[in-house]
């Protein structure tokens, strides 16, 4: 069961490195991270030239681009996301 909702709205600035925009983040736990059973999820939404793609870094990580909508997931088990 999900705890901890947090959401977040981080400095709506240029980003060079995935040239974009952020709009919101999610973060949220499931269990207690770091404890070999629980992890913690981050969802972030922003804005992106690409119209589509997608990028896959690790398992517990995926970018989908949708008509220059970013949509970011991520899974941590060593820890909460900030």
């Amino acid at each position: 069961m999900p705890t901890n909702l947090r959401i977040k709205t981080p400095s709506r600035r240029w980003r060079r490195n995935w040239y974009g925009y952020n709009l919101f983040r999610v973060c949220w736990e499931n269990g207690e991270p770091g404890d070999g059973v629980g992890y913690s999820n981050k969802l972030s939404v922003g804005l992106s030239p690409r119209w589509f793609g997608w990028l896959r870094q690790t398992l517990g990580d995926l970018e989908v681009y949708l008509l220059g909508l970013r949509v970011h997931y991520s899974r941590s088990y060593g820890g909460r996301f900030g």
